[in-house]
């Protein structure tokens, strides 16, 4: 059993990335999310990880569209949420889900991003190679890249 906080704090880790594809259903979720500042630092020729999202409860995108005046239309279909690559800019805990705020660049979508509301059971990460991240291995390697970056 993963904790809401644990789940929050690896979508926040993962800021600047998009989730770029998926494969799976409720049971077992995987999502690729490209975040080549992160995996270069576990392989330089790594460019993504695999986020594995357990007995997923709810999982829905409300679109931010355009115009502001289209109506905001609630997708719960996993093709229609992953339709477009959804970059990663914050997570935060409300109630019982994640909500996970994206943005979306692809003009051929009436939307600019929105907001992703998870509840699952469990997440792991695992790298390009599919070898399993512990959390703690992960933001090792996320605070060695800020740390780097505010050197800068």
């Amino acid at each position: 059993m993963t904790t809401l906080e644990e789940i929050c704090n690896v979508f926040n880790m993962f800021h600047d990335g998009s989730i770029s594809a998926w494969t799976g259903d409720k049971n077992r979720l995987t999502l690729t999310v490209d975040c080549l500042y992160l995996a270069e630092r576990v392989d330089r020729i790594f460019t993504f990880f695999y986020v594995e999202l357990n007995e997923v409860e709810k999982l829905e995108l409300m679109p931010l569209t355009v115009p502001n005046e289209a109506p905001d239309i609630l997708k719960t279909n996993y093709p229609d949420i992953f339709k477009a690559s959804l970059g990663i800019l914050s997570a935060e805990i409300e109630e019982e889900n994640v909500v996970v705020s994206c943005d979306q660049d692809d003009k051929a979508f009436d939307y600019v991003g929105g907001n992703l509301t998870i509840r699952c059971g469990a997440i792991k990460v695992f790298d390009q190679n599919n070898r399993e991240l512990t959390l703690a291995e992960l933001e090792t390697i996320c605070e060695s890249y800020w740390d780097e970056w505010s050197r800068k």
